[in-house]
């Protein structure tokens, strides 16, 4: 559906952001209906459909590309560590502590998640988003942080 907008045509979004399944008991998977995007239903370490099984688990930044290169979830093997922008697009502005949807994502530590981009600015760094009030910014690779993996786009 869409309205014009002071002459602009503006999209609106039909459904719901976020479709979860569980194609693997205990392995969540939720696809963003707005981005294409596979995400890993809970953060590295836990699983179960509340994502309260387990220990959250923090990696550096080189151990966390390697996770998710090699991690099987929801009967799927292609698995990434998101760029900057994916990550930060499942932050929601409307909520803090975690400011992502918690029905969507359980359980999500208040804290940084990695992604795979590499700061431009430091090689030593990489950008990461925190999900306690959903800022990026860049921290050093050899820190431990959380991570969530995604599948698919380019």
């Amino acid at each position: 559906m869409s309205v014009a907008l002071l002459g602009a045509p503006v999209v609106l979004a039909a459904g719901p952001r976020f479709t979860k399944t569980e194609p693997v008991a205990g392995q969540p998977v939720v696809a963003d209906n707005t981005t294409g995007l596979a995400w890993q239903g809970c953060a590295a370490g836990l699983s179960g459909s509340a994502c309260a099984t387990g220990s959250v688990t923090t990696y550096t930044w080189q151990n966390a590309l390697k996770y998710c290169e090699g991690l099987t979830w929801g009967n799927q093997t292609d698995w990434r560590l998101p760029n900057v922008g994916e990550l930060d697009s499942i932050v929601d502005d409307r909520r803090v502590s975690p400011s992502i949807d918690t029905t969507a994502f359980p359980a999500t530590p208040n804290n940084y998640f990695w992604s795979s981009s590499s700061y431009a600015g430091g090689t030593t760094n990489a950008w990461v988003v925190s999900f306690s009030y959903g800022n990026v910014g860049s921290l050093y690779k050899a820190d431990t942080y959380y991570v969530r993996c995604v599948r698919g786009g380019p």
